[in-house]
């Protein structure tokens, strides 16, 4: 990514988390400007279109440039769905909330010795996984093959797991039935953000509205509500 778009997008250090993210783990493919806004196209399981700006009339230009290229897109906020609709219906969405780690706050290590996963078992995370209709065995692989993943191993057995997703944000967070209910969750999430602040990155996540048990768990270490945002597929 050249100098000029890094630095607009440094302009929108939250909205653009995901954004840089993504295009640090996959190639800039496309790139669509209207005046401030940006339009950035690059694949990981699809080929996605992310948004990144504030202007509605900027949106509407670069959505003209474009021509729905693909029709699936990241980083899309509630405002700018009416833009992407016109002509288009939804055929699916999944919508959440971003929170975000601010780089003062103090997170001390885990007690619990943990180890990376290795791309083998993505079949065991896929199948064990919440969004089986938003992911797949292939892409989990890739993540675990391309950023940093954290395992809980008891007697022998993965107990708890988690990782990244393409656009660099912490995911995919779980512990087995039968270990929950004891601290492994909030061992997990501290332990990747420990690993993303050794290597100077930002530390953000994205949970679903619902899923009041992780929102509660982030909001303990001290994450931060940025904004909704959805990742959707038009027809």
């Amino acid at each position: 990514m050249d100098k000029q778009l890094l630095a607009l997008l440094d302009t929108m250090p939250l909205q653009s988390l995901p954004v840089t993210g993504f295009f640090q783990n996959y190639p800039l493919e496309k790139v669509y400007r209207e005046g401030d806004f940006l339009l950035l196209c690059g694949t990981s399981d699809y080929q996605w279109a992310y948004l990144c700006g504030d202007n509605p009339e900027e949106l509407l230009g670069v959505i003209e440039q474009f021509n729905f290229a693909t029709l699936y897109f990241a980083n899309v906020e509630d405002w700018m769905l009416p833009a992407l609709t016109q002509m288009h219906r939804i055929d699916w969405k999944l919508t959440t909330h971003r929170y975000y780690l601010q780089d003062d706050r103090n997170i001390e290590a885990p007690r619990q010795e943990f180890h990376p996963l290795e791309p083998s078992f993505a079949k065991y995370v896929f199948e064990r996984s919440a969004y089986k209709d938003f992911t797949s065995e292939g892409y989990i692989r890739d993540r675990l093959e391309k950023d940093i993943s954290i395992g809980i191993w008891q007697e022998e057995e993965l107990v708890g797991w988690g990782l990244t997703h393409d656009d660099a944000s912490l995911g995919f967070l779980n512990v087995l039935p039968a270990w929950q209910g004891k601290g492994l969750g909030e061992s997990i999430l501290r332990a990747l953000v420990l690993m993303k602040r050794q290597r100077n990155l930002p530390v953000f996540v994205n949970i679903e509205p619902h899923n009041i048990q992780s929102i509660n768990l982030i909001k303990k270490l001290g994450f931060s509500f940025d904004r909704q945002v959805s990742w959707l597929k038009i027809t």
